[in-house]
Order: C-alpha cells, then sequence, then structure tokens
C-alpha cells in the first residue's frame, strides 16, 4: 500500500474514534443544538457582513464630536432640556458653563452613498429570504432536514469567498441574493429537525436556539469591525468562507452521519392538505403572529436605533454597547424562556395552550408597552436606551411561543408555516434607513393630535347639547 494512501486510511480511522469518543460523552441532542447554534450564528455574521465591511472603513461625514454638536442643535429634545441662557450669541454660559442651544432650523442629515448600498444590498438579501422557505420545506421532507440544514448553512456562508471579487458590482447584488436563499431555507430545516429529532417536552428550548441568528449580529459586529479595521475586509470574506466549510465538514461527521441513516422517513410532502392548511385558523394565527413579532424586531433593530441616533444623539457606529448588547440579551433571553416553557409544560403546571398564549402576549405587548414608554423618558439618554434593550430582550419569548406553536398543531407540517420569516424582507425595507423616521413620527404625533382635538370638540358638543 502506497504511503500516502495509509496515511489517509490512518487519518480517517482516527477521525472515526474521535467521532465515536465525542458521541458517547455528548448526547446526541447537545450535539444537535451546539451545531444548530453555531450555525445561526454564521448566518447572522454572513447577514450583517456587508454592512459591517461598508462601515468600518468607511470615511463618515461627520465625526462623533460633530454628530454629537450636530444633535444638540437640533433635536426637540435638547431644546426642550437645555437651561435658557441670557446670551443666545455664544454657545457657552461662562458662569454655568451650559451648552446654548443655537436657533437654526431642524435639518434633515440626508442619506450618505454607504446608506445607499447598504439598503440595495440587505434588500437583495432579504429578497432571497422571502422565496425559499416554502420550497425548502418540501425539499427537506424529500432529502431530509439532516442534509437540507448543513448545506444550507455552507451555502449561505461559503461563497463569501467570491465577495472581494465582486466588490459592489451587480454580480455582488447577485450573491447577496443567492446568501439569502440558502440562509432562508435554514429555518424550516431546523424546524423538521425539531419535529423529528427533539421530544416534545423539549421543542421549546431548542426552536429558541434560532435566535442564534441574533448573536451572530453581535458576533460581527463587534470581531468583525475589528477584523475589517486591522486586516482589510476581503479578510472578513475569507474568514467567514473558511469558518463555514470547518463547520460543515464537522455536521457532516458528528451529525449528519449519525442521523441521516436513521432519520423517520417522511413523505408528507406526497398527501400534504393544502385545503386543510389553509382554511385552518389556528395556522393562520401562527403565521400572522410570526409575522407581526419578526416586525416588531426589525423595528426596533431599525426605527428605534434611528429615533435614538436623531433625538439622542446615539450612534450605532460610535456605540458599540448598543450595538451588541440587545442582541446578546435577545438571545440569551429566548433561551431562558424556552427552558422555562419546558419545565412548566413538563411538570403539568399549566397546559400547552396556556403556556403558547402567554408567550406569545409576552412577546407583543410588553415590548409594545415600553416603545410607547420611550417617547416620554425626558432628557436623560440613558433611558430609552435601556428600555430599547428591555423591549428586544421580551421578543425572544417569540420562539417558545409561536415558532413552537406550529410544531404542536401540525408536527408533520409545521415547516409549511415557518415561512412567514421570509416576509422579513418587507418587515426590513419599511422602517430602511432611506425613509426619514422622525418625519414619520411628526406625521404620526400631528394626526394623534387632530384625534385629540376631534375627540374634544365632540366632547364639548355633547356638553352644549
Amino acid at each position: 500500500m502506497a504511503p500516502g494512501i495509509s496515511t489517509i486510511k490512518r487519518g480517517s480511522i482516527q477521525v472515526q474514534r474521535a467521532a465515536k469518543v465525542v458521541n458517547d460523552r455528548l448526547g446526541s441532542r447537545q450535539l444537535l443544538c451546539a451545531f444548530v447554534t453555531t450555525g445561526f450564528v454564521l448566518c447572522g455574521i454572513v447577514e450583517q457582513s456587508a454592512s459591517v465591511a461598508l462601515r468600518a472603513n468607511s470615511p463618515s461625514p461627520y465625526t462623533a464630536a460633530e454628530f454629537a454638536e450636530y444633535v444638540e442643535n437640533t433635536s426637540y429634545i435638547t431644546r426642550y432640556c437645555q437651561q435658557p441662557a441670557d446670551d443666545r450669541n455664544d454657545t457657552r454660559d461662562g458662569n454655568s458653563g451650559v451648552h446654548v442651544v443655537r436657533s437654526i432650523p431642524h435639518i434633515e442629515i440626508p442619506m450618505t452613498r454607504t446608506d445607499e448600498t447598504e439598503a440595495v444590498l440587505r434588500e437583495a438579501f432579504m429578497w432571497g429570504t422571502l422565496f425559499s422557505p416554502l420550497a425548502a420545506s418540501r425539499v427537506a421532507a424529500r432529502v431530509g432536514a439532516e442534509r437540507l440544514f448543513g448545506a444550507s448553512v455552507l451555502g449561505a456562508a461559503a461563497p463569501a469567498i467570491m465577495v472581494p471579487a465582486f466588490w459592489l458590482t451587480p454580480g455582488h447584488v447577485v450573491l447577496r441574493f443567492l446568501q439569502g436563499i440558502f440562509m432562508g431555507a435554514t429555518w424550516p430545516a431546523a424546524h423538521m429537525l425539531a419535529v423529528t429529532w427533539i421530544k416534545s417536552k423539549y421543542v421549546s428550548g431548542f426552536v429558541s436556539l434560532y435566535t442564534a441568528v441574533n448573536l451572530g449580529y453581535a458576533v460581527v459586529g463587534i470581531l468583525g469591525t475589528v477584523v475589517v479595521r486591522k486586516l482589510g475586509r476581503d479578510f472578513l470574506s475569507y474568514v467567514i468562507s473558511f469558518t463555514s466549510v470547518v463547520w460543515y465538514f464537522l455536521w457532516w461527521r458528528f451529525v449528519d452521519i449519525s442521523l441521516f441513516p436513521n432519520r423517520v422517513k417522511r413523505d408528507e410532502h406526497r398527501h400534504l392538505p393544502w385545503r386543510r392548511l389553509l382554511a385552518s385558523k389556528p395556522a393562520w394565527a401562527c403565521g400572522i403572529a410570526v409575522i407581526g413579532s419578526q416586525w416588531a424586531d426589525a423595528t426596533l433593530m431599525l426605527g428605534v436605533t434611528k429615533y435614538l441616533k436623531l433625538v439622542y444623539g446615539f450612534s450605532i457606529e460610535y456605540e458599540d454597547i448598543l450595538q451588541s448588547l440587545p442582541h446578546i440579551g435577545h438571545f440569551f433571553a429566548a433561551i431562558m424562556f424556552g427552558v422555562v416553557v419546558d419545565h412548566v409544560r413538563s411538570t403539568g403546571l399549566t397546559s400547552t395552550t396556556t403556556c403558547r398564549k402567554f408567550f406569545v402576549y409576552l412577546s407583543h405587548f410588553p415590548p409594545a408597552a415600553l416603545m410607547f414608554v420611550l417617547g416620554y423618558t425626558g432628557c436623560d439618554p440613558s433611558a430609552p436606551a435601556a428600555l430599547y434593550t428591555a423591549a428586544l430582550a421580551m421578543t425572544g419569548a417569540t420562539p417558545a411561543g409561536v415558532f413552537a406553536s406550529a410544531a404542536d398543531i401540525a408536527p408533520n407540517f409545521a415547516v409549511c408555516w415557518l415561512v412567514a420569516p421570509g416576509f422579513r424582507f418587507f418587515i426590513s425595507d419599511t422602517p430602511s434607513d432611506r425613509h426619514h423616521i422622525h418625519g414619520i413620527w411628526k406625521r404620526i404625533c400631528a394626526r394623534l393630535e387632530r384625534l385629540w382635538r376631534l375627540r374634544d370638540r365632540a366632547r364639548y358638543s355633547r356638553r352644549a347639547v
């Protein structure tokens, strides 16, 4: 036998022994959870990698100090919060040292070329996530969720190696669209993994791992920015691609080979009851709730950050804590909610339906209430930032409520209703940077004021009668 062949054979035997040791020490469920978590982290890194590569080294039209001065002299909050001074011509009061707001009109910050480019690349990615989930749910039933999930993560991250060649060209937009297609396929594949390999009493905790995408946002925001500034944006693409190849090899060796031969043969794709599914009120309720929750997440991550930027002077580019902490809190809150639901269901404290309903309400109403309070926090800029972080953490109850409900009402067809995350394109584009959020707030407040006046007039007319 040739030396090279014997070396390869010996190496393969060593890999098999290592895989056996790992499988013996770690249960299949723990191993699957670890790989699904890291897979979604990779997907989150891929989704935000273009934004990080664009903004890390892009020359900002204003420095942090200039931006703070701009907000200080144009924000309505600043006008109301600053103490008045007698001398309006000087920007500093010599006695008190308080900054005096100059009487200048409110000015829009126009979109920079970086903002426009980022919006185009994000939209292309979201278009891909819109089209792929439904088709992926059928593919998962045919080829197996184990193979589809691994191929989807690899297909979303590995093409990053071509980003330097297509940087800011039409090919770059097409590449982002293809990456979005593969990422959109991870949701139904992961859900089929949940209903196939995870026991019912652990489904909530497993589904909560989907929020590792947000953890990927934080990772690429912190580490990716450092990599781009130190080694260049091309190196970030190479790291993402290489990491995905390593992840896929480990997934194939420790998960795919172990699970695929023992998977349950499913033929639901041949007998899919479309009429009953489309006429099912619980199924539609799950889909609408998922879309509503995704809308809330996108509004929080885009709309509220724009509000904090224009009104209070927070800038995600300069505030590393505000860039990462909300996403990290969202992930760990989701894990906590999933574990709590599984514990409550296993102990029989309440019914499964009651648990799901409670966490659906928890993921919608408290964040909405926090956003309402955010507008009345006054002059302290840390208060709205804390409310934003808390609201994004509360939306982490979505997987334990809505996502897991699809597995409860129709385990064999649950993946059909996990196509709702694909609607994140419409959700994310609505409050995107190209829309002037503070202008929207002005129109909303104006309409509320009109309604308030109409109500007062109606009261006066009733009293007069």
